[in-house]
């Protein structure tokens, strides 16, 4: 959680800002190490474009994200939360990969769902922390890598999708990027850590 999540003591006041979108980090319960929860990455102070995270004690989850960036009643829930990482692993060392077989969702418009699909089999991996320059005004940073792959086939090979989060100790997602057939489609930088909150919240249970 150290990786994913902003501390508790810079989250009150300060959020992550980047050329396309910042993000504002709310953790529920607000607490550093809670049991159990989820959290919002807000990539507006006015909650458009959000993507939800959960965790329990054994992993952490993705649970949804946007969909229509100016209507946040709109977004594409995991009909189970789909794990991405172990809770906890060793210090120094990579998460172990975790493989899922269902990764069935829902489209969601004014918070009712109204459609499902799928993305093939799923493929995740946490990298060991290394120390990363970010560029920004955090600078150097112990950073984990995410690798969420998607749309793979029934053996848990050739993905077509892969996102990358890359997640730095104490500020959470810093960088992302989203590769399709190996080749980079879209990128994301939020580096700056700058004062402030988000006025908006989501509106969906």
């Amino acid at each position: 959680m150290q990786y994913f999540v902003m501390n508790k003591l810079n989250r009150a006041s300060q959020f992550m800002n980047g050329p396309q979108n910042p993000i504002y980090t709310q953790v529920f319960p607000d607490q550093d190490f809670p049991a159990n929860g989820y959290w919002f990455w807000l990539k507006s102070a006015s909650a458009h474009g959000f993507d939800v995270k959960a965790f329990d004690q054994n992993y952490i989850y993705i649970r949804s994200t946007e969909l229509v960036w100016t209507d946040n009643t709109t977004f594409k829930r995991f009909v189970a939360d789909l794990p991405i990482a172990t809770r906890c692993v060793a210090s120094d060392s990579p998460g172990p990969e975790i493989q899922v077989a269902d990764t069935s969702f829902q489209y969601f418009s004014s918070c009712s769902a109204y459609k499902s699909s799928q993305l093939g089999t799923a493929l995740n991996d946490l990298d060991a922390p290394v120390l990363m320059d970010t560029g920004g005004s955090i600078g150097q940073v112990s950073t984990r890598v995410l690798h969420y792959r998607y749309n793979c086939d029934s053996a848990f090979q050739n993905c077509v999708d892969e996102e990358q989060f890359f997640l730095a100790s104490g500020y959470g997602l810093w960088q992302w990027k989203h590769y399709q057939n190996g080749i980079l489609v879209n990128s994301t930088l939020i580096n700056n850590i700058e004062p402030g909150t988000a006025i908006g919240t989501l509106p969906c249970a």
